[in-house]
């Protein structure tokens, strides 16, 4: 008798970021699970002999991200050599292959993307499987994904977004892992592929997140003293004319929506990002004798409470920081300026979110709030509203896997009424 576990359907959202890669997936109908680690492999043209048991599998499963060492047999991906996911990856001593935040190849052209998305759709199917039998697979887990769901800048999704979901869409996807005594194969299938602009699929989320955050949002303005008399979470809610800044590793995208609807005339991308302020830093730090391997480096270090021995060291790295974020800062109000120029008269609420936006608060937000007012008075024509991080770095991880389910349900329902139309007849 066949497993009925080697065989399973999945729908997914992923956010694959420059810095990060933040996913929502559900494997046959199951609650979603999330994926959340650095966007960098390291590649291994060779794998050792130290590998977990399977009595000792179950901790490393549950951190397969930051542990997965898998090889790629798909034409997307140019060889078979090993890759090391996440910390792994990170602390190999090999290279890692990161997105460049300075180069102008598209992520839809960047093999690293396709890297990514095998790997984690692999990886649950592989904590899918264990988590049902507790066991390691003997054979070819075989995974027809459904619904995926992906996002490109808005300046590349303009241009390559039919060509990046066509190449999931055409071939079948063998991941091989190798983190255990025999490897274990998942083969991809991937049926329906939909990509939207970054930033856009953030507005499901807000939507979905409902009064609460509405209420924090605007409780967060009163507390910068542009409290908005009159002005509800329901109002704020109900708004179809906003625009989004979306603050990334790599980019900043200004999605426009307008009656409702995503316009892509009027949306933009900026080329620059939270990782270009700490590529800059980390220029500046390495000339003054306080050298970091990658930006990566550089922002776990800013994000750890330093030791007392620490403190004057850690003190002088961050007033570098802050000076590249006061710079870059300024920079995005100038790009918001144009945003506006164009939509400022039909826009009702502005709403800052993304991995970079949280460092960036102090320096942005004051700023945006004085462009507001270049286009309303003094008195606040619409509402700055700066997520917090709780929410803000998996905005579009969330409008992804909502975008992802809201298609696989109406598919599902297409399905049935065909199904009961023919047998009817």
């Amino acid at each position: 008798m066949a497993n009925k576990n080697l065989t399973m359907h999945m729908i997914a959202g992923l956010d694959i970021g420059n810095g990060y890669v933040k996913g929502s997936t559900s494997v046959n109908g199951s609650e979603k699970t999330t994926i959340d680690f650095m966007s960098g492999v390291a590649v291994q043209t060779h794998s050792h002999d130290i590998k977990t048991k399977e009595e000792d599998a179950e901790s490393l499963i549950k951190d397969i991200f930051n542990e997965m060492e898998c090889s790629f047999d798909t034409p997307m991906i140019t060889n078979n050599f090993h890759r090391l996911f996440g910390r792994r990856g990170v602390s190999s001593g090999r290279s890692v292959n990161e997105f460049d935040v300075s180069s102008t190849m598209s992520k839809a052209d960047d093999e690293l993307s396709s890297i990514l998305v095998c790997g984690c759709l692999a990886g649950k199917a592989l904590q899918a499987y264990f988590k049902a039998t507790q066991k390691l697979p003997t054979e070819t887990i075989q995974v027809y994904v459904d619904v995926l769901t992906l996002a490109l800048p808005i300046t590349e999704y303009k241009a390559k977004r039919k060509m990046y979901a066509q190449k999931f869409r055409e071939d079948t996807h063998m991941v091989t892992i190798y983190n255990f005594e025999r490897p274990i194969r998942v083969e991809l299938h991937i049926d329906d592929v939909n990509v939207t602009a970054e930033g856009a699929s953030a507005q499901y989320a807000i939507v979905a997140y409902g009064t609460p955050l509405m209420q924090a949002l605007l409780d967060d303005l009163a507390q910068q003293g542009e409290k908005l008399e009159g002005i509800t979470a329901a109002d704020v809610l109900a708004a179809e004319n906003t625009v989004g800044i979306d603050i990334g590793e790599g980019t900043v995208n200004f999605p426009v929506y307008q009656n409702g609807r995503f316009n892509p005339d009027v949306s933009m991308s900026f080329s620059k990002g939270y990782g270009t302020v700490l590529e800059q830093a980390r220029d500046r730090l390495d000339e003054i004798g306080f050298p970091f391997a990658s930006r990566k480096s550089l922002a776990d270090f800013l994000m750890k409470k330093p030791s007392p021995l620490q403190q004057t060291r850690y003190n002088r790295i961050m007033q570098v920081v802050r000076e590249e974020c006061d710079g870059f800062a300024d920079e995005v109000g100038q790009e918001f300026l144009k945003v506006m120029s164009r939509c400022g008269s039909y826009t009702e609420v502005v709403f800052v979110y993304g991995g970079g936006s949280g460092p960036l608060k102090e320096f942005l937000h004051p700023r945006l709030i004085d462009i507001s007012k270049h286009f309303g008075g003094e008195d606040v024509s619409y509402p700055i509203l700066y997520l917090n991080s709780m929410y803000s770095r998996t905005l579009n991880r969330e409008g992804l896997y909502i975008m992802a389910r809201t298609i696989a349900e109406a598919k599902a329902k297409e399905a049935k009424e065909a199904k009961e139309a023919a047998a009817k007849k």
